[in-house]
C-alpha cells in the first residue's frame, strides 16, 4: 500500500478547508500505511455515510478503501477540531485525500438536500442561504 503521507499535502488540505492541525494530519496519514485491523463499527459508520452521500467505496477482498482506513484512524485520534461528529470526521477524510468530487457529494447530501428546518451535520447551520464550509 502506498504511504499516504507521501502522496498528500497539508497545504492543499488547508486550501480545501481542512481544520485538523498538522500534527494530527501527519499522524493519521502515517498510521494509515500500517493499518491492518479495522473496527467493524467505524467501518460500518463510514460505509453508511458514503452510501447516504452517493460516494462509491472501493473495497475488495484484499483491500479496504482508503476512506475507511483514514476514517477509522481519525475516529481513534478524535482530533478536537472535528467536534466529535462522524459526519465532520468523514468530511475531513475526504479533504485529506483531496477527493473534491466526493466532498461535493457529501455537502450536497447533507447541506443542500436536507429538509427545511433541520440542521446540516457538517456545519450545524439551519439556513439554506448559508454556505457549508
Amino acid at each position: 500500500m502506498q504511504n499516504f503521507s507521501e502522496k498528500y499535502n497539508y497545504q492543499r488540505y488547508l486550501e480545501l478547508g481542512g481544520i485538523i492541525n498538522e500534527k494530527d494530519y501527519t499522524s493519521a496519514l502515517t498510521r494509515s500505511k500500517d493499518s491492518a485491523t479495522f473496527n467493524e463499527s467505524t467501518t460500518k459508520q463510514a460505509e453508511n455515510i458514503a452510501k447516504f452521500a452517493g460516494i462509491e467505496l472501493h473495497n475488495t477482498e484484499d483491500a479496504i478503501d482508503e476512506k475507511i482506513i483514514l476514517y477509522g484512524i481519525l475516529h481513534d485520534i478524535k482530533p478536537k477540531e472535528t467536534l466529535d461528529s462522524d459526519w465532520r470526521l468523514f468530511r475531513e477524510v475526504l479533504r485529506m485525500l483531496e477527493d473534491t468530487d466526493s466532498l461535493s457529494k457529501l455537502k450536497i447530501a447533507c447541506h443542500t438536500n436536507r429538509r427545511p428546518g433541520t440542521y446540516c451535520p457538517l456545519c450545524g447551520q439551519i439556513e439554506f442561504s448559508e454556505d457549508c464550509p
